[in-house]
């Protein structure tokens, strides 16, 4: 019991962190936010994994990819070529 309330404290905690960010302006501070939060995300998958087992899983990689939709949309043009140069 106490590692499903660990898990689902940890997910709320880093969804209210990664709304929060999302809130800055973007400077340095926003970025660097993001990516350290970017960086604990695997650490909550394993929490929930521990406790709740794979559906919740794939349930919190969907938020994920929801909330670092447009980061991802970015990069992937990037990779593909089909960026446009600032």
């Amino acid at each position: 019991m106490a590692g499903a309330v660990s898990a689902l404290l940890a997910a709320g905690l880093w969804a209210l962190a990664v709304n929060l960010v999302a809130m800055l302006p973007h400077n340095r501070l926003h970025f660097s936010l993001g990516f350290v939060l970017l960086l604990c995300f695997p650490f909550v998958l394993w929490l929930v994994a521990q406790a709740f087992g794979g559906w919740a899983v794939f349930g919190i990689v969907l938020v994920g990819v929801s909330l670092y939709r447009l980061p991802l949309i970015y990069y992937i043009k990037k990779a593909l070529g089909k960026h446009e140069p600032d």
